[in-house]
């Protein structure tokens, strides 16, 4: 495979990741807007409800989505950077509130890993300059 070619797989890699943290927190505004009653019936989202309601996290994640869209879009390197830390951050907070809440739930791990993976695009995307 050309250098060229590899160079091209590795930065839509790199979208791919700000697409899916992106994409997560999309989910995540939707689920806590419909009506279901997610921080009551769920025992994962406890330390979640002690901070906000369901509208006002679901806000917060629709706007962090929206962040990481523009940064997806955007030719700008530094609003790209910009977006992908506050995503990876967004997914540090809700692990970090799953795990207070109970720890034993899979959506600590799988949250910590994309907050991760988004620092890990970061780091990077810094490494290639800003």
């Amino acid at each position: 495979m050309p250098l060229d070619q590899f160079r091209a797989a590795l930065r839509d890699g790199r979208l791919a990741i700000h697409a899916a943290l992106t994409t997560v927190m999309v989910w995540l505004a939707v689920i806590l807007v419909l009506p279901s009653d997610t921080f009551s019936t769920s025992k994962s989202f406890a330390y979640m409800a002690t901070m906000g309601s369901e509208p006002a996290w679901a806000m917060v994640f629709w706007v962090t989505a929206c962040l990481g869209l523009v940064g997806l879009l955007t030719p700008s390197r530094a609003m790209r950077l910009g977006s992908v830390l506050v995503l990876a951050t967004m997914h540090g907070v809700v692990a970090g509130c799953l795990a207070l809440s109970n720890p034993a739930t899979t959506g600590t791990g799988t949250y910590a890993v994309l907050a991760a993976l988004g620092y890990y695009l970061a780091w990077r995307r810094t490494d290639e300059g800003v």
